[in-house]
C-alpha cells in the first residue's frame, strides 16, 4: 500500500459536534471516529433547550439514519465525503498512565487515540478537539490533536 492510499482516521470529540452537528460530513476521504463516550454526552445534552441540545438532537438524528444503513462498530459509508463512520467503544484505560483518571470522557477518549495509533497497518490517527487542555494531554501522550475549524478541514 502506498503512503498516498494510507487513510487518516479522525476522533471527533464531544465539544466538536456540539459546535458543528454535521463536522461527521467534513473530513474528505478519512475514517470518522466517535468515541462512545461522546454517544453518551451527546445522550446528557439532547435535553439542552439551547444550541447545544439542537445539535446533539440533530447529530444523534444523524446516526441513527446511519445505524440504518450498516453496523457502526463495523464502519459506515458517508456518501458525502467519501470518509466511514465509526462508532468505537473507547475502554483502553490500560494504555493511559497512571495520573490520569480512567472514568473521565476524556482520557478515555485519549486511551481510544492511543490504541488507534498502536493498531497495524498504521494509519494517521489524529484527535480533532476544541478542547485546548484535551490538545495539551494529546500533545504528552504523543497523539497528534488539532482544533477544529471547519474551513481548514483536510
Amino acid at each position: 500500500m502506498s503512503l498516498t492510499t494510507i487513510r487518516k482516521r479522525f476522533i471527533l470529540d464531544t465539544n466538536v459536534i456540539l459546535f458543528d452537528p454535521q463536522a461527521i460530513f467534513k473530513f474528505q476521504n478519512g475514517d470518522v471516529i466517535i468515541p462512545i463516550s461522546v454517544i453518551e454526552e451527546m445522550d446528557r445534552f439532547k435535553k439542552d433547550l439551547g444550541e447545544n441540545g439542537r445539535n446533539a438532537r440533530q447529530f444523534s438524528r444523524f446516526v441513527d439514519v446511519l445505524r440504518a444503513k450498516g453496523a457502526l462498530s463495523k464502519g459506515v459509508l458517508l456518501e458525502k465525503s467519501h470518509s466511514y463512520f465509526f462508532v468505537n467503544l473507547d475502554n483502553h484505560a490500560g494504555l493511559l498512565p497512571e495520573q490520569l483518571e480512567a472514568n473521565k470522557a476524556d482520557n478515555r477518549i485519549l486511551a481510544l487515540a492511543l490504541k488507534m495509533q498502536k493498531e497495524k497497518p498504521p494509519q494517521p490517527t489524529v484527535l480533532v478537539t476544541k478542547d485546548t487542555n484535551l490538545r495539551i494531554k494529546a500533545d504528552v501522550l504523543g497523539i497528534v490533536a488539532e482544533d477544529y475549524e471547519p474551513q481548514k478541514v483536510d
